[in-house]
This record gives structure tokens, sequence and C-alpha cells, in this order.
């Protein structure tokens, strides 16, 4: 047995053929880790630490610490200091720019098209209508995808896959994008900035990398721009819009509504200000970062960063 020692928080399980793989290089353990005081001794008591979204490896946490090896089948490090990581010489091990690979995982782009019908659709109060024992179908008139114009924010591996379900659900789809993005020229249409994009669609969908150029890049000063009747979809990272200007917009009905998988500051979302708005309203849409939390994407994802690290080893 390896003298490597490798803590797993946040994952139920691995599958059994992962386990196993695992147990060749690494004796291991599951551990509920529910605070940094914790944390912090988990990481100081193991080689390898492997977690999804369910921590914030901040400086302070990672600080003179004995794990060396950092594993997240994600490719948003936005919650990982990677700039204290290469000072401490930890290595992390991720998804981040394995875009050949990433071209076969498509559930987030999938949760993002149902985020989008869930909304437009008005199925969250149709299900609780219906669920109460009620059935009055007139309660609960949507909208069509059909002929709508969407807005790709960010025409990356995600934002390209979501680019073409919008466009067979026959949407004209639009995108924004900072590079050259040659091979989309003529299948979609281009915008020059932002705020022509915004100015243009009845759906603006999401999917930029969230860093510190890109955040709240979304704000009371371009949101304005949208129609009325748009709506927001966000399946990359809540930092990404300006929460508090985008409650102020939709108190004012100024955009009509919100669908999110990601908010700014989870998991710590107890107080968060945009549940508190869902509760007491039918426009806005919040699921808990489920967007990649597939049987298949999972198995994928995991088998893919756990071969990386046997690589590395």
């Amino acid at each position: 047995m390896s003298s490597l020692k490798t803590i797993i928080s946040g994952i139920p399980s691995l599958s059994f053929e992962n386990e196993l793989k695992l147990s060749r290089i690494s004796s291991f353990e599951y551990l509920k880790i529910n605070t940094d005081l914790e944390l912090i001794r988990a990481l100081q008591n193991c080689d390898i630490f492997w977690f999804r979204l369910n921590h914030n490896l901040t400086k302070t946490v990672l600080k003179d610490i004995r794990c060396k090896y950092i594993i997240c089948a994600a490719t948003g490090l936005d919650h990982i200091d990677l700039e204290e990581c290469k000072q401490s010489n930890i290595k992390v091990v991720s998804l981040k720019d394995e875009s050949e690979f990433l071209k076969e995982i498509r559930a987030t782009a999938e949760h993002t098209v149902g985020l989008l019908l869930t909304l437009i659709r008005k199925y969250k109060r149709a299900y609780q209508h219906t669920e109460s024992g009620k059935w009055n179908r007139y309660l609960f008139k949507g909208t069509e995808l059909y002929k709508k114009k969407v807005g790709i924010l960010g025409l990356g591996r995600l934002g390209k896959i979501v680019a073409d379900y919008y466009s067979v659900l026959g949407m004209e789809v639009f995108y924004f994008d900072t590079q050259n993005q040659e091979e989309y020229f003529y299948k979609y249409k281009k915008v020059n900035t932002l705020e022509e994009l915004l100015k243009k669609i009845d759906v603006l969908s999401i999917h930029l990398p969230y860093n510190e150029s890109t955040h709240f890049i979304l704000n009371k000063k371009n949101l304005t721009l949208l129609r009325q009747s748009s709506v927001i979809i966000n399946t990359a990272r809540g930092g990404l819009v300006n929460e508090k200007d985008l409650i102020n917009l939709l108190n004012q009905n100024k955009i009509s509504g919100y669908a999110t998988d990601v908010l700014w500051g989870e998991p710590d979302i107890k107080n968060h200000p945009l549940i508190k708005y869902a509760k007491m309203n039918d426009n806005v849409i919040i699921t808990p970062h489920i967007g990649g939390n597939t049987f298949e994407s999972i198995e994928k994802t995991e088998g893919f960063v756990l071969n990386k690290l046997i690589d590395i080893l």
C-alpha cells in the first residue's frame, strides 16, 4: 500500500472502478467537513485532497499544510487560491483547459436549456399548483423559444454547445466573445460589444469564466439595456452578475426573469438576498449548482482527473 493519503470531501462516493484505481496509489477516506478549522486539519493530514465546489481554499486555509495535490473535477477554479498553491508547490489537478475531453461533457449545457424552459413556461408554480390538488391550466400561460433572439455571452466550449442547442430550437443566435471565433462567423451572428448584444436579445445566456476582469460584469449600467421582457440564464458563476442590481431591476419590472444554477458567495446561502426574493416571486429559479451533476458526467470527469493524477505521480 502506498504511503500517500487522500481525503475526499463533498463527494458521496467515487465509482467502484475509480476507488480501485485510487487505492493502488493511495489510501483514502471520505470526510465530512463543515468548518474552515476542520478543512485546515484535513489539509494538514493528507497528501491529496479531492473535492468539488463545497469549499473555498483560500490563502489562509492553504498556508503551511501537508497536502501537495488538490483534485477538483471542475473547469472554474475561482474557489481555489491558485497563486498560493503555486507559492506552496501544491499541484492542482482539474478540468481547466481540457477542451477536447470536455466536448463530450454536456450536462451543464442541457441544464442551461432546462432552466430557461422552467422559467418561461412557469414550471415552478405549475408543479406546486398541481401537487396541491388543483388543475387550472389558464394560470400558466408561457412564452415560446421559437424565433426568439438569444445572446451567448462567452462562446467558449460550453457556449458553443449551448448555442447549437438553442439553434435547434429555432432561436436566432447572437454572441459576444473577446476571442476570435472565425469558424462561427457564418454560423451565428457576432456582435462587437456586450452592450450591443444586450440591446438585441430576448434571452441572455451567460457562459463566461469568472475572474477579476469579469467580476460583476453584468450590473445596473448594462442590464438596463435589456428589453423589459428579457430573461437571463446563468450556469457559469454567481460573481458575474451584481445580484443586488439584478434584484432592483426585477422589482422594478425592468427584467422579466432570472434562472441560475450559481450564486455569489455559495455555498453559504442561508441569508442570500436572491434566495429571499425567489421565495416570494415566481420569476426567479435557483438550483444548487447541479449543472454538471449527472451520473454520466461525474463518472467521466472523476475518472479523467484521477488518470491525470496517476500520470503525474
